[in-house]
């Protein structure tokens, strides 16, 4: 099936569920209300109630349309979807109940309208979740693929490259790239021609859509090649190198008449720390009282499994610069570092014991540092913090490294839900991480708790087999 035909294929597969689920929304919510909830009351005309199903998929449509939801994008998660949902039926909500208040010819119930709202938000989800699955599901089976290229193996080139290649469901086919340099030969992509020939590479190769990932020094070739992709109807995406640019929005504003560019200031600031603190607080809080009984049980294999203490405290790096005292449970054996210094450590490493690995594998040496958030050293999310001799490595190597402890470090953070935990590449993890802070928002922190939560889920079968294998 051609690209274009199944994008608007799933559109309509996406709108004909949002329309119908819509209206079921309400009509559950009179049933709930009314039937279940208080049979005792003689229940309302279910005609007016219709009709207010009626408004509230004319308003969830359009507020799906508006926040483009329909449009096609590769890779969107189910969480993503889900978030998408909530916000539009929130909206949606907001409306019907200012509309109650003005159409007083019939007194609705608002509690109904609340629950139409829960159960608009359970039934969208799914239905959203549904479509996505059985999108991906015909797309990893090779039907609307569409036909990739490289232009340039810049920064973001290899991590791009990556993930097309691990993801199938993202349906692309990759043909290859062409290079500005002729240096560059990679033997897993085929180099399909210097960049001068890109518009012949185009047309050869019956291209779809390219993303541009050049080299800072060539980015002045950007608009031409925009210019060429318009003209052949080639889909173009930009992925600019996040180190050589400023990351988020500008404010244009003028010193004694003279334009200049303001860059977007820190969003954790004032108001927006207080709820971040706040949430911090919270969520710390829920998640360790179920975590304590947990805690006490890994406390007691660490004693049983080797010699040594059960916290490991070391020092790390955190908001401006300063130092603090990190707790984890041990995962090591003890003084390993006495004689080779600060080092990073992997998953062969053999200074990691057996109980060790399941902890790091699930993330669980990190709960101890429930009491760094509660003490405020630290944040549920956020950028990981460093050890002293690494940061002073990195300030010096690393462009923009420093500018992650404008906010506090985190338990977990937007590098290490998108893969990049232990020794990965640093300026890959900096990217991210600048990323979260430029774009920092409550709900981006819910969906990187909620991502964290389903990837140590996910590891959970791996260190099952292998502790198999080892027995």
């Amino acid at each position: 099936m051609p690209p274009a035909a199944f994008q608007t294929l799933f559109a309509g597969v996406r709108l004909a569920l949002d329309a119908g689920l819509s209206l079921a929304a309400p009509a559950l919510a009179y049933f709930f209300r009314f039937r279940i909830v208080s049979p005792e009351i003689v229940p309302p005309s279910q005609s007016n109630y219709m009709l207010l199903g009626y408004i509230f998929t004319a308003l969830n449509i359009y507020f799906f349309i508006a926040f483009g939801t329909y449009k096609p994008v590769r890779g969107r998660s189910i969480i993503d979807e889900n978030f998408g949902v909530a916000k539009v039926v929130g909206a949606s909500t907001l409306i019907m109940l200012a509309f109650t208040f003005f159409f007083t010819r019939f007194l609705y119930s608002r509690l109904t309208i609340i629950y139409a709202m829960l159960f608009g938000i359970f039934l969208l989800g799914f239905g959203r979740a549904f479509a996505l699955m059985i999108e991906r599901a015909m797309l990893r089976r090779g039907h609307g693929l569409k036909r990739l290229l490289f232009a340039g193996t810049g920064r973001n080139f290899r991590a791009l490259r990556r993930a097309v290649s691990e993801r199938p469901d993202l349906g692309f086919a990759l043909c290859g790239y062409v290079e500005e340099r002729q240096d560059h030969a990679l033997a897993d992509v085929p180099l399909l021609g210097p960049l001068h020939e890109l518009e012949a590479v185009i047309l050869q190769h019956e291209i779809q859509e390219l993303i541009v990932t050049l080299r800072p020094e060539a980015h002045d070739a950007v608009s031409g090649i925009v210019d060429l992709c318009d003209r052949h109807g080639v889909d173009c995406l930009v992925a600019p190198d996040l180190q050589s640019m400023i990351v988020g929005g500008h404010n244009y504003d003028e010193i004694a008449g003279i334009p200049v560019i303001r860059v977007k200031g820190l969003r954790m600031r004032g108001l927006s720390a207080f709820v971040k603190r706040a949430a911090d607080v919270v969520l710390s809080l829920l998640i360790l009282l179920p975590a304590l009984p947990l805690m006490a049980v890994i406390a007691a294999a660490i004693r049983l499994d080797s010699r040594g203490p059960v916290f490991y405290m070391q020092k790390r790096v955190g908001l401006d610069g300063r130092v603090f005292w990190m707790f984890k449970f041990r995962s090591m054996r003890t003084n390993v570092e006495a004689s080779s210094g600060p080092g990073w450590s992997s998953d062969k490493d053999s200074r990691v014991t057996r109980l060790g690995l399941i902890l790091r594998k699930m993330s669980l040496d990190e709960l101890p540092q429930i009491f760094n958030v509660l003490r405020g050293d630290m944040s549920l999310v956020g950028p990981r913090p460093e050890r002293p001799y690494f940061v002073e490595q990195f300030e010096k190597d690393v462009p923009r490294y420093m500018q992650r402890h404008r906010v506090k470090a985190g338990m977990t953070g937007w590098a290490q839900v998108n893969g990049l935990r232990g020794d990965t590449s640093i300026e890959e993890r900096v990217q991210y991480d600048l990323y979260y802070i430029e774009n920092w928002s409550l709900g981006f922190d819910i969906k990187i708790i909620i991502l964290t939560a389903v990837d140590i889920v996910k590891e959970i079968p791996g260190v099952v087999k292998r502790l198999k294998e080892k027995d």
